[in-house]
């Protein structure tokens, strides 16, 4: 019976991407580049920088594999929000003080061979800030399940759906880009994870610089 739910689960995540795919590619020009860096099976952590309240549909709508995410635990106190997010694999997360369980749930995703989507930046940033700072997350998981990290750089969503804005716009372009694949391994002290983090957030950086 689980593995039948499971089963349903998944066909309706991959229903429900397909029809973000395609409404981002009606109302908006929606262009992907580098998809081939996304590996066809086997865990991987897709980390993005985070501008806009459309990221994770056009995450989700760029990928053909289905992904897990990690969001802040206050959007899941929304009881319609919160249950149909956990439904499609949300995972909520206190972003001042995670719990064992929480992170128990990611390091399972990741070694069960399925994508993780973790914003390294834990929130979303204003489009004229950039990104600078963000939380080790990314390195600890990856170092725990040797997942590559794949940077991701979404462009043009923080114009149409910036964090002060109620609704989107109905017209403009997004782009998602995903760059080659990162490594870092076990047992590295957090000095050595904050200059991962330093560096991984630099690839990001780059990566929306040259694409806009």
């Amino acid at each position: 019976m689980r593995k039948k739910k499971y089963s349903f689960q998944i066909f309706v995540y991959k229903e429900l991407a397909t029809i973000f795919r395609i409404l981002l590619r009606i109302f908006y020009k929606f262009e992907i580049k580098g998809i081939e860096n996304i590996p066809k099976e086997g865990p991987a952590i897709i980390a993005p920088n985070h501008r806009s309240s459309l990221d994770v549909i056009v995450i989700a709508s760029a990928i053909p594999r289905p992904i897990k995410a990690l969001g802040k635990i206050e959007r899941f106190k929304y009881p319609i929000f919160g249950r149909f997010a956990r439904y499609l694999g949300g995972i909520p997360v206190d972003r001042e003080h995670p719990d064992k369980s929480t992170i128990k749930t990611a390091l399972e995703i990741l070694k069960n061979g399925n994508l993780l989507l973790i914003f390294p930046e834990g929130t979303r940033i204003g489009s004229h800030k950039k990104i600078e700072s963000a939380k080790r997350g990314v390195a600890y998981f990856a170092s725990k399940t040797n997942a590559p990290i794949i940077p991701t750089a979404i462009v043009g969503a923080d114009k149409i759906w910036p964090p002060e804005r109620r609704i989107p716009k109905m017209r403009g372009k997004i782009k998602v880009v995903f760059g080659e694949p990162m490594y870092y391994s076990y047992g590295r002290s957090k000095i050595e994870e904050e200059e991962f983090t330093r560096r991984l957030m630099e690839t990001i950086n780059t990566l929306l610089v040259m694409e806009k």
